[in-house]
């Protein structure tokens, strides 16, 4: 199936949670925050959080700075 990921196509295979999404895309989780159709979804429902069909997800990577 095709979902939006920070604006960019991605082909996933059905019944992917976000943390099959993350390995996927080989991101490290510490430090993200990720929302599903404009709704955050919290880290620890991240295994149990299943994609749709053209959901639109975004994934922000925290940044350090000042």
């Amino acid at each position: 199936m095709t979902i939006n990921v920070n604006n960019q196509l991605q082909s996933i295979s059905e019944n992917s949670s976000i943390e099959n999404l993350l390995e996927q895309l080989n991101m490290v989780t510490n430090g993200i925050a990720v929302a599903i159709n404009n709704q955050i979804i919290s880290k620890e429902t991240w295994k149990k959080t299943f994609l749709q069909q053209e959901d639109q997800v975004t994934i922000i990577q925290a940044t350090q700075g000042g």
